[in-house]
């Protein structure tokens, strides 16, 4: 895929959608963080495949760790996890799909366990095992919410003809 003025515009548009998703949270009293960040991760990639998906994820992510105070360790981590996530999910949507709501719902459960896997081995290694019990069902339900978020703006935005020409 190539990279140019267009596609870095787009990238960063989504970034910043990404950021403000994330910082869109909802306090949970303990270590974990819930926000709706996995749905304009899981969106872009459905869109727009796994380059702008990944990098617009891990960019917007990792910067509202660092405006939030989180910026070492939760940073880099957030670019990884993020990141992979959304290239997961523009990889796998792209496959010839007999159905593409199946292929669709298939992708983004494929990233579930990168995301929570990659945080809560993190939280688990920064504040103990118990934390990690926290973060798993915290970041279980962000997933499963980006999904349900994610899908139908996806088929509006596709019923729209937005992203075709991208």
């Amino acid at each position: 895929m190539k990279l140019n003025a267009k596609k870095i515009a787009l990238i960063a548009v989504l970034a910043a959608i990404t950021f403000l998703a994330t910082l869109v949270h909802v306090p949970t009293g303990a270590s974990s963080y819930f926000n709706l960040s996995e749905a304009v991760v899981y969106a872009s990639a459905l869109l727009f495949g796994r380059l702008v998906g990944g990098l617009a994820g891990g960019l917007g992510a990792a910067l509202a760790d660092i405006l939030l105070g989180f910026a070492l360790p939760w940073a880099p981590i957030s670019f990884l996890v993020k990141g992979l996530e959304g290239f997961i999910v523009g990889s796998l949507a792209r496959l010839p799909w007999k159905h593409r709501l199946l292929g669709d719902v298939v992708s983004i459960l494929a990233a579930f366990p990168i995301m929570v896997g990659g945080y809560v081995l993190s939280a688990g290694l920064i504040y103990g095992w118990p934390a990690a019990y926290v973060e798993f069902v915290t970041d279980l339900v962000q997933c499963a919410t980006g999904l349900a978020i994610a899908l139908p703006m996806v088929y509006g935005l596709r019923r729209a003809r937005i992203a075709q020409s991208w």
